[in-house]
């Protein structure tokens, strides 16, 4: 599962790159996993009593996939606002761009840990396959990762462009 989850993150980092056409910027959406990943998917389990098994590894590597999808949303809305008003301060643009997509990561954020509380709840039946820490690993990593994508996105964004800018 180290090995999935190690490949999950390199071919998540490979297309964000061809999506950006750059690899500077992957490296500010890549730099959140461990924290949403680790935060709040382990304190989650931890908050709400249960236990780490290998279905919850799994959630972690799904986490990893759809979370960064949060990420993606904010950085491409940075890249079209400083497409279309050149002139206009890198910082006021990251500002602008969370303010635009607070809201639909919110939205996308609630609908999927709403739809997985119920089977973060729900007791297997007899000897079935156990999804709660599958559940509670994707619900929690999700929540802190909406919170963590408008504040350190943006602010890895900002000193990813500094270096590149202090390379140049």
């Amino acid at each position: 599962l180290v090995s999935a989850l190690l490949l999950a993150l390199a071919l998540v980092f490979i297309v964000m790159a061809i999506t950006f056409e750059s690899l500077l910027l992957p490296f500010a959406i890549i730099c959140t996993v461990p924290l949403y990943a680790g935060v709040g998917a382990y304190w989650t389990l931890y908050l709400t009593g249960t236990a780490m098994n290998s279905v919850g590894w799994i959630g972690i590597i799904i986490l990893i996939g759809v979370a960064v999808r949060n990420g993606v949303v904010l950085i491409d809305r940075i890249q079209q606002l400083r497409q279309e008003e050149p002139g206009m301060d890198r910082t006021a643009v990251v500002i602008e761009a969370a303010h635009n997509r607070v809201r639909p990561i919110l939205m996308t954020t609630l609908t999927a840990v709403l739809g997985l509380v119920p089977m973060a709840l729900t007791e297997p039946p007899g000897e079935s396959i156990d999804y709660r820490a599958l559940a509670t690993c994707i619900a929690g990593g999700l929540t802190v990762s909406a919170v963590l994508t408008l504040w350190v996105v943006p602010l890895m964004y900002t000193l990813l462009d500094d270096s590149s800018r202090a390379l140049n």
